[in-house]
């Protein structure tokens, strides 16, 4: 039997059934081989679309009036049995009162009373089976009621004022309110239904990633890269090869994120721990090679030589002439030991420390892009911080980096932003500055 896959049954198989249902030596099996169906198709597109019809001038129109035991419901009954009663209204008094019909032949092929040779005769209401009303039912399943929210009034009101609280002004994301509330709901669904307005008080400027920057156009003379000195042996070539070999150290990306453009502009340096996820920050003064040399020198007495050799052993980030004195980031300032390694992306290739990248989206909500942070201060750097960190991801089942973190990283390195774990309901990833 070739077995039509998974499409829908077509207006022609369906009135093939129809006819087929009408005769009496037909099986289930036969027909399944003739419209190409399986049996289990035929069964449930039989029963979900068969309907009842009920004589009008039938007197009883209850469908277990023949083994009916019920007596006595009015006064107008003579033989004493309801079933034999001619009153209108017994079928209204009567608490067991069907209108389908208790038939065996309804419960197995051909699920309907057309072709039963006991038709005419039968007193019970009749199942049918009509290809036209089918194809109507069909139809309206595919697009009426498939609009609109499937869930009732009570649930959208629940999801509704979660997301209210959650999303619009905690500004947490979909799959984390959706996991933390254990809402019926999947977040493509989520989108879904705010997009279309079916969630009061939520539109898609809420939401985290749903409203994107237009694309760019790149309007910029593309340069030739120089081949810089400090390049030798550093090159993102040189990193891959580095990894393979030492594939169980630990691994940061670093960058800088700015503010406004500009000398006299504050700039935040930015370490993100590749296995956890974790990301700190260190406000700047300025973007330049001198204030990151000077914040490195600071992170070294904080953390002593030997824990930073051991936290940062591979460093990977891009061409910003901020970096390009990776010699004085290396090595010890007292010994001239070399204590970690420094590598670069090809230039233009954000992609090849794309984690870093991507984690900024979060650092934005607090930090908008284009508003200065000259007004920002290190405790407002540590506290953007502490919620970053403490925002959970769904790669992590939930958990959020610094808990991935607090697993192998030194306590001491979390002290560098005064990070603590927080409760969900305390972190919001929310404008500090406009």
């Amino acid at each position: 039997m070739a077995v039509n896959g998974y499409h829908h049954f077509s207006i022609e198989e369906r009135k093939t059934i129809e006819s087929y249902l009408n005769h009496s030596n037909m099986n289930l099996k036969t027909l399944s081989h003739i419209i190409g169906r399986s049996p289990k198709s035929i069964r449930y597109e039989v029963t979900k679309h068969r309907f009842v019809k009920i004589r009008e001038n039938q007197h009883n129109k209850c469908g277990r009036q023949l083994s009916c035991e019920t007596q006595r419901l009015c006064t107008h009954c003579f033989t004493g049995f309801c079933k034999h009663c001619t009153h209108d209204n017994c079928n209204q008094l009567c608490s067991s009162f069907i209108d389908t019909p208790v038939c065996k032949r309804i419960l197995r092929y051909p699920y309907v009373c057309s072709g039963c040779s006991r038709i005419k005769s039968c007193p019970l209401p009749k199942y049918f089976y009509s290809s036209t009303i089918a194809q109507r039912e069909y139809e309206y399943d595919k697009t009426v009621w498939r609009e609109g929210p499937k869930k009732d009034a009570i649930e959208m009101k629940q999801i509704s004022q979660v997301f209210q609280k959650s999303v619009k002004v905690d500004k947490q994301s979909l799959d984390v309110v959706i996991h933390k509330y254990n809402l019926p709901i999947s977040v493509s669904t989520a989108y879904r239904y705010i997009d279309a307005h079916y969630i009061e008080g939520v539109s898609n400027i809420d939401l985290k990633r749903k409203v994107r920057y237009p694309v760019r156009k790149i309007t910029k003379v593309q340069q030739i890269p120089l081949n810089y000195d400090f390049l030798e042996n550093r090159r993102y070539e040189d990193f891959l090869k580095r990894i393979e070999i030492d594939s169980l150290l630990d691994i940061w990306e670093m960058d800088t994120v700015e503010g406004k453009r500009g000398y006299d502009e504050k700039c935040t340096l930015s370490l993100h721990h590749r296995r956890s996820n974790l990301q700190l920050y260190f406000l700047l003064p300025h973007k330049t090679m001198y204030e990151v040399n000077h914040l490195f020198e600071t992170i070294k007495g904080f953390l002593g030589i030997g824990l930073f050799k051991r936290s940062f052993p591979i460093i990977l980030t891009d061409n910003g002439t901020e970096f390009h004195d990776p010699l004085s980031l290396e090595t010890d300032p007292q010994t001239g030991e070399q204590l970690i390694n420094i590598y670069f992306c090809h230039p233009r290739s954000s992609n090849e420390k794309g984690k870093c990248e991507k984690n900024h989206e979060h650092f934005r909500e607090c930090v908008p892009k284009g508003v200065s942070m000259n007004p920002l201060t290190k405790r407002d750097i540590n506290y953007v911080s502490l919620m970053v960190n403490n925002y959970p991801r769904a790669m992590f089942n939930y958990h959020s980096p610094l808990e991935i973190a607090s697993l192998s990283l030194n306590p001491k390195v979390l002290e560098l932003n005064r990070l603590h774990l927080t409760q969900l309901n305390e972190v919001k990833l929310k404008a500090i500055i406009h």
